[in-house]
């Protein structure tokens, strides 16, 4: 299985942005409402949906939709 690292980019304190260790998006939250669930959360939810992409792939499966889900939370 592939390994993903997270990071949160607090560039901007008021909106702080989940990225993945490649510096691709993942989610936004507001500075007031994140919470360190909803940032674990959303990690989660972008792994999963990677793997699922990943074994689509290695099975051969064309109609997979490799565009971005950009979730805010």
């Amino acid at each position: 299985m592939p390994k993903f690292d997270y990071y949160l980019d607090e560039s901007d304190p008021d909106i702080p942005t989940l990225r993945r260790q490649d510096g691709s998006f993942v989610a936004a939250f507001s500075a007031s409402g994140a919470t360190r669930e909803g940032i674990l959360e959303a990690a989660k939810e972008d792994y999963r949906e990677l793997i699922r992409r990943d074994a689509a792939r290695n099975l051969g499966d064309d109609t997979e939709d490799d565009t971005e889900d950009h979730r805010s939370a």
